[in-house]
């Protein structure tokens, strides 16, 4: 065998190589295009999810969107005449954290499977990128059923006489109330 045969056996399998390793750089930008639109389509989709939860007694429900961002909050009428300031604070609050924690551990199952990259080659000099993807969230969302479990708890172990005292009634206005305030029209957080 010559030279000239050595160095054109070594161009074929350079060649054979440069084109196996196209095939595979193809395939891997065809399979993140398939990703990239798989998460287009999901985030979409999961843009338009809302989650509403409600307390037990009915007191309380909130709404909230995918990531767990409060869209609304609803109090029964008789949310002041039946608990506490402070049970029904309890009560919002854990009511919402139920529903920030379905949203959001509802919205990581969905996009888990996307997040595999078991099948992508590992490619020396580069990080690693199932070691990027595999880190978990930076803040673990709350558990839907520890909350209603510690609200549920909180209800039971209240005591029998569980009336809230009579709401306050004033019978002639303060020296500082003007007497001529529209309450409906000018009270704070209300609807415009």
């Amino acid at each position: 065998m010559s030279g000239r045969d050595d160095f054109d056996a070594g161009r074929q399998d350079l060649a054979a190589r440069n084109a196996a390793l196209r095939d595979q750089i193809d395939n891997m930008l065809s399979d993140l295009r398939r990703r990239t639109a798989e998460i287009q389509e999901k985030q979409s989709t999961a843009a338009q999810q809302t989650f509403e939860v409600a307390s037990d007694d009915g007191m309380v429900t909130v709404r909230v969107d995918a990531t767990g961002t409060v869209q609304e909050l609803a109090l029964s009428p008789k949310a002041f005449e039946r608990t506490t300031p402070e049970k029904l604070a309890r009560s919002i609050t854990s009511v919402i954290r139920e529903a920030a924690g379905t949203a959001q551990r509802q919205l990581q199952s969905e996009f888990a499977p996307l997040a595999d990259v078991s099948d992508v080659p590992e490619v020396p000099g580069v990080p690693s990128l199932a070691g990027l993807l595999r880190q978990g969230p930076l803040v673990e969302p709350p558990n839907p059923d520890v909350e209603r479990q510690q609200r549920r708890a909180e209800d039971s172990a209240a005591p029998a006489s569980n009336s809230a005292p009579p709401p306050q009634v004033r019978t002639a206005p303060d020296d500082e109330w003007d007497d001529d305030w529209e309450w409906e029209n000018n009270r704070r957080g209300g609807r415009r």
